[in-house]
């Protein structure tokens, strides 16, 4: 593909240098909670909630150790004695709860205009850790939805973050190298699981 991605599309910012697709990119791969949009403060209060009332209390040590995983062994780290029908309630009272809230969501406008700069000239993706419809609802909400060309996620897959398995399934479904990709991260489960799967660029976006 002979596209120079170094050039900022006119009407954009600047992408900052650490940011920058490499030269030969093929497909820009994102993560979404915490990487394209800023879902974690909601999803904390959410969960604080829900975990409060069975007895747990989140802390700010806990949560950043567990964000960015799916959603079972979030739970369970949390809730361990939850049988399977409970851990089904437990979930569902919480993107219940984060669902009612998402018109206060708000893109990180940095990270999605690499996107933007981007769009209609190599494939995009968001490919998350988290469940298709708390995806989707986010991207709806915050005009982000008609960007990409994919999105998978934990529900297209048998194992989550921080095993390899969406970023290998995005890559499938694109038809692209993982040596010419970049990936987009903001937590360790992510970032680990952009390495397994060979992804030659990571980036960690807490770093900018």
């Amino acid at each position: 593909m002979d596209t120079d991605l170094g050039q900022p599309v006119l009407g954009f910012g600047r992408i900052p240098d650490a940011l920058q697709p490499p030269e030969g990119t093929q497909a820009l791969l994102f993560d979404c909670d915490g990487t394209l949009v800023d879902t974690l403060a909601l999803y904390k209060s959410c969960w604080t909630v829900v975990f409060g009332a069975r007895g747990f209390t989140l802390t700010e040590e806990w949560f950043e150790t567990w964000r960015g995983h799916t959603m079972e062994p979030f739970l369970l780290a949390a809730l361990p004695d939850l049988t399977p029908d409970e851990l089904l309630v437990v979930e569902r009272e919480g993107l219940d709860m984060f669902f009612e809230r998402a018109h206060e969501l708000e893109a990180f406008e940095h990270i999605v205009d690499i996107a933007r700069q981007f769009h209609g000239r190599i494939p995009i993706a968001v490919v998350s850790g988290g469940p298709r419809d708390a995806v989707e609802r986010t991207l709806e909400a915050t005009g982000l939805d008609e960007l990409f060309d994919l999105v998978v996620t934990n529900s297209d897959v048998e194992n989550g973050k921080p095993a390899p398995d969406v970023y290998l399934l995005a890559m499938e479904r694109l038809g692209v190298d993982a040596a010419h990709c970049i990936a987009y991260e903001d937590s360790g489960s992510g970032l680990a699981s952009a390495v397994a799967a060979g992804i030659a660029h990571v980036r960690d976006v807490r770093t900018i």
